[in-house]
């Protein structure tokens, strides 16, 4: 399920951490349409892998040194999602609090309207994507320790994308798809490149651009909805087919 959230800001300025500032709305939102449903993704399990993933466009905007400037003080949030019930939480949530008026990080945010968007359909073996939030391709460690943030054209980036993509689609499809999962091919556009992304405080090398991937069409189906690779579900990998 995919969705379009059309939100307006009081002032024309956030901070580049901006997609802190989207999963404070999320749980803001969750937590007053379903409190239970808040403590089922976000309290149950600590980083409890998620199946959706968003992105944001902020139409003719400025990077400055600590801030974004949105002159149009308008933000579109894409939303889109493998799991039905995430989509129809998702919907409900955001249309509980269309009009209200959302306080975080020093501005105001109102949902303004929201819409679904027709999905596309995927009956090959193949398919262009392009990003419409950066992908992270991470070599990471349980204690945190250790944490590698890879180019997805190196070998090695692609040696651990392929890792991180096996990782999730087991967690999301299961065992079973496990020799499917196996036989996926990627090859990523000459034309991709690394852009740093502020993330909790920390910049994130991550990867935008074009990327084929040759898979099952239930696989590649999975990977349109529910986003590609590492932190997704907090504002990376989304994907667009092209």
């Amino acid at each position: 399920m995919r969705f379009t959230v059309e939100l307006e800001l009081e002032k024309d300025r956030i901070s580049k951490d901006k997609n802190r500032i989207i999963l404070s709305l999320f749980k803001k939102a969750f937590s007053f349409y379903d409190k239970k449903y808040y403590k089922e993704l976000y309290e149950s399990k600590e980083n409890k892998m998620k199946d959706f993933t968003f992105s944001l466009y902020m139409g003719s905007c400025t990077f400055l040194r600590e801030e974004i400037l949105i002159p149009e003080k308008k933000i579109s949030l894409n939303f889109s999602t493998y799991n039905n019930k995430d989509g129809i939480m998702f919907y409900n949530s955001f249309l509980a609090l269309k009009s209200k008026k959302i306080n975080i990080q020093n501005n105001t945010i109102t949902v303004k309207r929201i819409n679904m968007v027709r999905e596309k359909y995927i009956t090959s073996n193949e398919v262009i994507f392009k990003t419409l939030s950066p992908i992270v391709v991470r070599e990471h460690y349980g204690d945190n320790s250790k944490t590698w943030f890879h180019s997805l054209k190196d070998k090695k980036g692609q040696e651990v994308f392929k890792n991180n993509l096996k990782y999730q689609l087991e967690k999301e499809l299961g065992k079973e798809a496990l020799v499917d999962i196996k036989n996926i091919e990627f090859t990523p556009a000459n034309t991709m490149k690394m852009v740093k992304v502020k993330n909790y405080g920390i910049e994130i090398h991550s990867n935008i651009g074009k990327i084929k991937i040759k898979a099952k069409p239930y696989i590649l189906d999975c990977l349109y909805k529910s986003g590609a690779s590492s932190l997704k579900s907090s504002g990376f990998g989304m994907l667009e087919i092209v």
